[in-house]
């Protein structure tokens, strides 16, 4: 019997400690299809210099705090269905330099074995 009550208590204690939680309900910037995780920035407001043609975008704890963009309760939030592409495309631009490098460094032997072999069947077709 005390053990009954006892895990009563603590399904109790578990619902009760949510309520304490703020903003448990709000769309999460996160999930939104203008967030941009490499730098924590929307991508729907900001700015493009006119001369380098670089996106120069506000942070989206800057545009959540301001209820004339998109406010606290995420009055511009669209739900990111395709976040398992996005969040690696922000990657890949992030360390493409780094990615370059072990391409090359991976593709190049591919290639060259290819056509050496590509250059033997050539020689032995005659």
């Amino acid at each position: 019997m005390k053990l009954l009550q006892y895990i009563l208590f603590i399904i109790k204690i578990e619902n009760v400690e949510l309520y304490f939680i703020k903003n448990q309900n709000k769309p999460i910037c996160a999930n939104c299809k203008y967030f941009v995780p490499t730098n924590n920035e929307c991508s729907k407001f900001g700015e493009i210099n006119i001369i380098t043609n670089e996106h120069i975008y506000e942070d989206a704890i800057i545009v959540r705090m301001d209820d004339n963009k998109c406010g606290e309760d995420a009055m511009f939030f669209k739900k990111n269905y395709f976040k398992f592409i996005t969040i690696p495309y922000y990657s890949i631009i992030e360390n493409k330099d780094t990615i370059n490098l072990l391409l090359s460094a991976v593709v190049s032997p591919i290639l060259l074995t290819f056509f050496i072999f590509y250059c033997a069947l050539q020689l032995f077709k005659c």
